[in-house]
């Protein structure tokens, strides 16, 4: 029976009232159009106000414990999952096949590991990355509900050395703390955490021939790989790179060091890159 690690809980033991049932229900039938997301915000903030536990849910094929507050991932998917990245995440889908390799950077709660790893389950290799605590808690929390316990997990940042750096911590949303600051939301409340370079964990992991990678690390993506990209063997590069486009943050030129590596942008939303590598998504891809 899987449970959750602070109540001891199974599955369904946070089930939504009815109140929180009916917003949801409104939430998931909203258009993918500029009012639907703004009906989708003010949900989420009448949900917020009459929440005081997390809520058991199926999102995306899987089991998951979505907290109301303090993380903007887990209340996107909790009221509109039809919003949560739904060309990158077919994209991805279409790769999917018999040992497939994904490495999740800042997997936060573990939409994206729980995606990919129901779907391929043991015969597929699964790395998630992700140094803060409590979502590491969470993710953990989440594959426990769904039963996975071979996906890898590294509780690290990533950076451009091995050592320890400071995280700094957003307090409204776990997911937009970075080891790259910025923010007003990270003065004054930082944590240190063990940091390795993207190629020294792969080592450690043995992995090679990754089919897929997710980046998104608030800012600090062109701090992995950037090294990772001078440095690692082509074998350990992704065919397909997902990242999330911080470019204004970025002290590098990442797009041009990536298109000089043969990575070729095949969509482009919001707030994410996808990105091929040597054509690899060349087919069934497009903008």
């Amino acid at each position: 029976m899987a449970y959750d690690s602070d109540g001891h809980r199974p599955f369904g033991a946070y089930a939504p009232s009815p109140m929180q049932s009916a917003l949801i229900a409104i939430g998931h039938r909203l258009p993918r159009t500029w009012a639907g997301r703004r009906g989708a915000s003010l949900i989420r903030s009448v949900l917020k106000r009459w929440s005081r536990h997390p809520i058991d849910a199926i999102r995306l094929g899987s089991r998951m414990r979505l907290h109301p507050t303090g993380n903007a991932s887990e209340k996107r998917l909790m009221t509109s999952p039809q919003f949560f990245d739904p060309l990158e995440l077919a994209t991805l889908e279409r790769m999917l096949r018999p040992g497939f390799v994904f490495v999740d950077i800042g997997a936060n709660a573990g939409a994206y590991t729980l995606f990919v790893a129901n779907r391929v389950g043991r015969g597929g290799t699964v790395l998630a990355v992700e140094p803060h605590p409590v979502a590491l808690e969470r993710l953990r929390c989440n594959l426990a509900l769904n039963g996975i316990e071979w996906v890898r997990i590294a509780p690290v940042a990533l950076s451009d050395r091995d050592g320890s750096v400071s995280l700094f911590v957003d307090g409204r949303n776990i997911g937009s703390s970075s080891v790259a600051a910025g923010s007003a939301d990270h003065a004054g409340a930082a944590i240190e955490v063990r940091c390795r370079t993207l190629l020294g964990l792969l080592e450690e992991e043995r992995l090679e021939g990754i089919d897929a990678m997710k980046v998104d690390v608030e800012g600090a993506e062109d701090r992995i790989l950037l090294p990772f990209l001078a440095e690692a063997p082509r074998a350990r590069w992704p065919r397909m790179l997902l990242i999330e486009d911080n470019r204004a943050a970025w002290k590098g030129d990442l797009l041009a060091t990536l298109q000089r590596s043969g990575y070729v942008a095949v969509a482009h939303t919001n707030a994410n890159l996808v990105l091929g590598l040597d054509g690899a998504l060349a087919e069934g891809a497009g903008p």
